[in-house]
């Protein structure tokens, strides 16, 4: 009988050993997860910058433990699983660090994920392998651990901006010393599949150019799998504006938000993609006016259209198809601007602009005779150029343009 009760009493400390425990466990990777962007490097005099137009409902400062809790409730709220956060690495104990570390203990006790974007972009952090060896090793050896991680079937999620600040080499030297098997996921911004030898998947930070974001986050999904990716989180945009931050390369068009026009058409189109995960651009970022955060302009309009639209994907429906239709010429979105090479080409005929570099591909417009446009690279062959156009990236025949410099100076991009 004692024998009988100890047994009793051991079971029931560890179910709830075990009910605890999921009390405090991060979002892990159900079979529809909806995550988001977010930036941790506000200060309260950040809200001063005379380049924002719009600023929070309730400012704050990103190492502010209180406003952190808000903002995930806030987030949660609307059924959002968790945030992908910008994060300069441990060097310095940034404050992007600070923020990263304090959001990790606010998501593991109320059940949210927090996952890590690896920025290259800043000059002073992350600029060399040695670096970014650094960083990963920290975060992979150490802050995937934690409860409040954001795991995906099992696995921490990892992602990268700027990552072609290094070679595709020199990225699967780093992959092989710190993740030599496999045991987390990194995905990749931008549109070079070329990377996927290295990464498992790739996501678009930006999709605010494209005019039918449901056939951009389609098709970008095919692209991955055709370059032998797995992962693929389509981007979910409200609107954009950068026109306020002067000196920037390509910047994008303003995109309004038409209310929640634009969201729910950028929404319908990535639920609609077949993809599992879906990435929201941006929970916080203020300065090119991606934010769903409750701000003084907007309220919570962002976040009361996402709920029913989350809810209803999340447990298993379609969403209605809103997209913009394609145009009736058959053209369907192309890839948002590619990073410039410092070349120009000058088109000597009118020439068709394609999606990729063959006859056969999509036709996206046509250039006419005389246009300068930036060069971003080559096919492999060096017949096709592969150049930025009114805000997308795209294809042209070689022999229907003047190159500014020397060919073999191009990157090989298709």
């Amino acid at each position: 009988m004692r024998t009988s009760l100890r047994v009793f009493v051991m079971a029931l400390a560890v179910l709830l050993v075990a009910a605890l425990g999921l009390q405090t466990q991060p979002a892990q990777a159900a079979s529809r997860q909806v995550w988001a962007f977010y930036f941790g490097w506000y200060t309260g005099d950040t809200w001063g910058d005379g380049r924002l137009a719009d600023r929070p409902a309730n400012p704050y400062d990103s190492r502010d433990g209180g406003a952190l809790g808000r903002q995930i409730d806030e987030a949660k709220s609307a059924g959002i699983d968790a945030f992908i956060v910008s994060w300069f690495g441990p060097k310095g104990d940034n404050i992007t660090n600070q923020n990263f570390n304090a959001l990790l203990d606010q998501a593991s006790a109320r059940g949210f994920g927090i996952g890590a974007a690896v920025d290259m972009q800043e000059g002073g952090y992350n600029a060399t392998t040695d670096e970014v060896l650094e960083s990963l090793r920290y975060l992979i050896h150490d802050r995937v651990n934690h409860s409040g991680y954001l795991r995906y079937d099992g696995k921490p999620v990892i992602y990268f901006w700027n990552q072609g600040r290094f070679s595709v080499s020199d990225w699967r030297s780093i992959r092989n010393q710190v993740d030599p098997d496999r045991s987390t996921i990194w995905v990749a911004e931008g549109t070079n599949t070329g990377v996927l030898s290295v990464f498992d998947g790739l996501y678009l930070f930006n999709t605010a150019w494209a005019a039918n974001p449901g056939a951009v986050a389609a098709q970008w999904k095919r692209n991955v799998q055709a370059a032998g990716g797995w992962f693929y989180t389509p981007t979910v945009l409200p609107g954009w504006d950068e026109s306020r931050i002067a000196g920037r390369a390509n910047p994008t068009s303003p995109q309004d938000r038409g209310g929640a026009s634009f969201l729910t058409r950028s929404w319908t189109g990535a639920a609609n993609s077949g993809a599992n995960a879906i990435l929201i651009v941006s929970w916080n970022e203020y300065f090119e006016n991606s934010h769903i955060e409750p701000s003084q302009n907007f309220g919570t309009t962002a976040l009361d259209t996402l709920r029913p639209l989350i809810a209803a994907w999340e447990s298993g429906q379609a969403a209605p198809d809103v997209s913009a239709p394609v145009p009736s010429t058959g053209e369907t979105a192309g890839s948002p601007p590619g990073t410039p090479t410092g070349i120009t080409l000058t088109i000597t005929n009118n020439v068709r602009f394609r999606a990729a570099p063959n006859t056969t591909a999509t036709v996206l417009g046509n250039l006419p005779y005389q246009t300068v446009v930036e060069v971003v690279g080559r096919s492999g062959d060096g017949a096709w150029i592969q150049v930025n156009y009114q805000g997308q990236s795209g294809w042209v025949s070689g022999q229907f343009g003047r190159l500014s410099d020397d060919l073999n100076k191009l990157p090989v991009t298709g």
